[in-house]
């Protein structure tokens, strides 16, 4: 339904106050090694869209490059 939303950045912080947010989609409600929606079939969800979250050393970085990388290949095998 969204086709488009830009956000516009102001500006930041810096690197002292860097965080990760908590919260998002709950993991109870996303299927497990497809990260599809249990309510929505066809959504998927991935890095900080999901409430996952890690500590300090690149864990939430892995957790965005590997869940995208999951449901990618999930959307892909699905579309074949």
């Amino acid at each position: 339904m969204i086709q488009k939303f830009p956000v516009p950045v102001s500006g930041y912080k810096g690197f002292d106050m860097a965080q990760v947010t908590a919260g998002g989609v709950s993991v109870r409600e996303v299927i497990e090694g497809t990260l599809e929606s249990k309510i929505h079939r066809g959504l998927y969800f991935a890095g900080e869209l999901l409430d996952v979250d890690g500590t300090c050393g690149g864990y939430n970085l892995q957790w965005a490059f590997t869940s995208g990388y999951i449901a990618g290949n999930q959307i892909e095998a699905e579309n074949q």
